[in-house]
């Protein structure tokens, strides 16, 4: 089965779009490390000028996928993850009649708490 990763982030204004960068960068990262064949990048604000998440669900659904799973970029559990997305992804199963998964926030991971430790020693 062809399996689709949307990579969803916020996202910033279209004015500060370097914001929005470092998550195109990241998918790609994800892309390339995990051998990912079907993987878009989504923005929630729509003042980015970036694709949101329907452009990604009908991009990946038109090359090919069966099944979509959401990776949202998100540390906390906030309302896009509680209310705004949920309710997309149901909006969005319903009109295009694919299975979309939702995976879980990042949280309060060792691998983040990692990350800003080490950015903390890079300016002690």
């Amino acid at each position: 089965m062809q399996i689709g990763i949307v990579v969803l982030g916020h996202g910033s204004r279209a004015v500060v779009d370097e914001a929005n960068e470092v998550l195109l960068e990241l998918s790609n990262m994800i892309k390339a490390s995990n051998g990912f064949q079907l993987l878009e990048t989504a923005f929630m604000n729509p003042e980015s000028g970036r694709p949101g998440l329907e452009e990604a669900v009908y991009k990946l659904i038109g090359n090919g996928a069966k099944k979509i799973i959401v990776a949202p970029v998100f540390i906390s559990n906030g309302i896009h993850m509680q209310k705004d997305i949920p309710v997309m992804i149901e909006q969005l199963k319903a009109k295009y009649e694919v299975e979309i998964k939702c995976a879980a926030h990042m949280g309060a991971d060792a691998k983040i708490a990692e990350i800003v430790s080490d950015r903390i020693r890079e300016v002690v």
